[in-house]
């Protein structure tokens, strides 16, 4: 093989693999960004999901409320007396109670699905930034080989090494 054609297909080859450093680096970033995506999807489920425990316990509220001022006026009792009014107290603290560790638990499930999105882009960045890398490494083996061939040519022209 001529010195031209091995320093052919030594450059091809050098082009060739930092092609594929730099294509797989982008496909990584593409699949990091559609797992960034699965987490908002995730994120907006939770929030709708809180949302409606929050309206269900609301509702179940209204119903005991309703249901104990039917009881007293079946009984004949006061609705706002101190009694009553002490119970209708409890049940309303309790769902309030419900509705903020509700918030809460979704504040923190938000906050951990943010995260490993941020996580995953992160990823996807450090993997091109990583492909740029091997492109850089398989670019400067390409230019090793082809020192390599030109050293070897020059000593088989001086009637050196075969």
């Amino acid at each position: 093989m001529g010195v031209e054609a091995a320093l052919a297909a030594v450059a091809v080859s050098a082009v060739a693999s930092a092609g594929t450093a730099i294509y797989s680096g982008q496909q990584q970033k593409a699949a990091a960004e559609a797992e960034a995506a699965q987490y908002a999807v995730e994120a907006d489920a939770a929030r709708v999901a809180a949302e409606q425990e929050i309206a269900a316990k609301r509702r179940d509220l209204s119903r005991t409320l309703g249901a104990i001022d039917a009881l007293r006026l079946g009984r004949g009792l006061e609705l706002m007396s101190p009694s009553g009014e002490a119970i209708r107290r409890e049940n309303i603290d309790a769902a309030e109670t419900d509705i903020t560790t509700i918030g809460a638990n979704l504040n923190s499930r938000s906050r951990r699905i943010r995260l490993g999105a941020s996580t995953a882009l992160d990823r996807g960045e450090g993997a091109v930034v990583g492909s740029y890398g091997q492109a850089v490494g398989s670019l400067a083996n390409g230019v090793s080989g082809a020192y390599s061939v030109m050293s070897r040519a020059g000593a088989m022209s001086r009637g050196g090494l075969a």
